[in-house]
């Protein structure tokens, strides 16, 4: 996923989901912690869901974090429910299992009420918005999201690009990319080849930084292009190419996962409903609109309905 500037930082990650048409393939969601338009997604147009309100409250139900507590065994925050849902559905194993569901644009998430596959969720989940942010959310998972010196996954500039590029290719035997001079590497075919909702991740971030750049022409002003390859999209470049790397080595453990939650009880609507959760209905229901209340008091995830029990726990 292209990283895209923006001039208004946020620490408040934000979802996006291709809505106006089915995905066909990659991850189901993708994440962001600057502020995604609705073209984030593949820049096909789509929706995003931001963690919180405007005024710093959670972006969820009424209810929805104290039933998934009493599925988890302890108090859940906003951002763990995220995580779920990251480690859930932000892989391709998701949109290849449910290409007839998604013919419906929109993503659903099969929440299970097995405690402990919860955690897994979350926890995988938590990488992988790490990695989507570039580090910045769940900054705790580590420090830098290369792999450090020595590594031999490490992906490095090996020579230098000196000139803006024309082609960009791929070398499976060398497992490298070559970008006019310059070569990066070792890039597997996987990350080559990664998309999301049929784009391709690294052709397009190299289409927009090329001598003749990609994109809808809409004033004279789009033919002043850079003449000169800065150092800086060498670095964006390595960053993204880790990103992909790191996360094509979380996709068999969250197949597997995904796998295991389908074969076990979820939770239905009802069921959630049944333990306390109020979800909205009507366009005007409050619980629809933006939250401009300054959150002032701890995250509160209340108790779930109390005695209630999900089956299959």
């Amino acid at each position: 996923m292209p990283r895209r500037h923006s001039d208004k930082r946020t620490s408040r990650h934000a979802g996006a989901d291709q809505h106006s048409q089915p995905i066909c393939d990659g991850p189901g969601v993708v994440f962001s912690a600057l502020i995604p338009d609705m073209h984030h997604f593949n820049n096909r147009g789509g929706r995003t869901l931001p963690l919180l309100h405007p005024g710093g409250r959670p972006n969820l139900a009424n209810g929805l974090l104290g039933a998934l507590s009493t599925i988890a065994g302890h108090e859940l925050t906003a951002a763990d429910l995220v995580a779920y849902i990251a480690g859930a559905t932000a892989h391709p194993a998701y949109t290849e299992r449910f290409t007839d569901e998604l013919e419906t644009p929109g993503i659903r998430v099969p929440i299970t009420t097995n405690g402990a596959l919860f955690q897994q969720a979350v926890d995988i989940g938590r990488e992988v918005i790490w990695l989507h942010t570039y580090g910045e959310t769940f900054p705790d998972i580590g420090a830098s999201i290369r792999y450090p010196a020595g590594d031999p996954r490490r992906i490095t500039n090996s020579v230098a690009v000196d000139t803006i590029p024309t082609t960009m290719t791929y070398d499976p035997t060398t497992a490298a990319i070559h970008i006019g001079t310059g070569t990066f590497g070792p890039v597997s075919q996987e990350v080559w080849d990664y998309t999301i909702g049929g784009r391709e991740v690294v052709k397009s971030w190299f289409n927009y930084r090329k001598a003749s750049p990609t994109g809808r022409k809409t004033s004279p002003l789009d033919d002043i292009n850079a003449t000169t390859w800065p150092t800086e999209w060498t670095g964006e470049l390595i960053d993204l190419l880790t990103v992909l790397a790191r996360l094509v080595e979380l996709h068999p453990t969250q197949a597997q996962l995904l796998d295991d939650i389908l074969t076990h009880p979820v939770a239905s609507y009802a069921d959630l409903s049944t333990a306390g959760v109020t979800w909205p209905t009507a366009n005007n229901d409050a619980q629809r609109k933006p939250d401009y209340t300054t959150q002032t008091e701890p995250e509160q995830t209340g108790p779930g309905q109390l005695g209630f029990t999900f089956g299959g726990q």
